[in-house]
């Protein structure tokens, strides 16, 4: 009787403060190639609309770009380092209540999220972890191998369903980072398009992948509030976007 309340009751998994440098090193490549892709397009813009007007090679033109590198690498240095302590504030925060039926997470900034066990449609599992779906698109709880007593929570959630291998590039960082890629490379090439039809080819994808992932970040439960506040600043962008476009299709060439 002793050991099935044991098992029944209720327990609470704090990430590994441990494992906290491991996991943002993971992800810093991923931001600082994001971060660099943002600065060509900054680049691709500054050089495009002002470089006729630069004596080649003239003491203003050099010093123009030097103080746009030092500005951009500046953003770059500071967006890491507030990344990494927003980060770790989650990361301390971060907790995993596990029941005898249902399975919440908590985290500072996020909203509670709770699924029942059977609400479960899947749990998958790869080498970072375990991911608890269901059948409502955003209502799933991601399981790191930081967690303290990963073990011990993974045994208790494979009696619910037994885990099942995740593979390829369908797990939710790479997916990320090659929607980023994608993202930048689409930009550049927009803002660099000179053509009518180079500048709908590449605008068209670049505003419905932008409005998708701005309706994502706006919908998602695992977003913090001030993110989903920033990332309306995206509006400005796709207002530019549709801009070149509109002036491009008025006078086409």
């Amino acid at each position: 009787m002793t050991a099935e309340l044991a098992e029944n009751s209720v327990r609470i998994y704090r990430l590994s403060p441990e494992g906290f440098s491991a996991s943002y090193r993971k992800l810093l490549w991923q931001r600082v190639i994001t971060l660099m892709g943002v600065a060509l397009i900054v680049f691709s813009v500054y050089f495009k609309e002002f470089r006729s007007s630069w004596p080649a090679l003239s003491t203003a033109s050099v010093v123009e770009a030097a103080l746009l590198l030092l500005f951009v690498y500046c953003v770059i240095a500071l967006s890491v380092l507030k990344g990494r302590k927003g980060r770790q504030e989650a990361w301390n925060s971060y907790e995993l209540v596990l029941g005898s039926d249902f399975l919440i997470r908590r985290m500072q900034n996020v909203p509670e999220l709770e699924i029942q066990q059977n609400e479960i449609t899947a749990i998958k599992e790869n080498a970072d972890g375990l991911r608890v779906e269901t059948a409502t698109t955003g209502r799933v709880i991601g399981i790191s191998t930081t967690l303290e007593g990963y073990q011990d929570a993974r045994e208790r959630l494979s009696r619910w369903m037994p885990p099942q291998e995740s593979k390829g590039w369908r797990t939710p960082s790479r997916f990320a980072f090659a929607y980023n890629l994608l993202t930048i490379i689409l930009f550049v090439s927009f803002y660099v398009a000179v053509r009518s039809w180079a500048v709908i080819v590449t605008g068209l994808p670049l505003l419905i992948g932008m409005l998708w992932f701005l309706w994502i970040m706006q919908r998602s439960r695992h977003v913090p509030k001030h993110l989903k506040r920033l990332s309306l600043f995206s509006i400005l962008a796709l207002a530019g976007i549709v801009a070149k476009m509109i002036s491009s299709i008025a006078n086409w060439k």
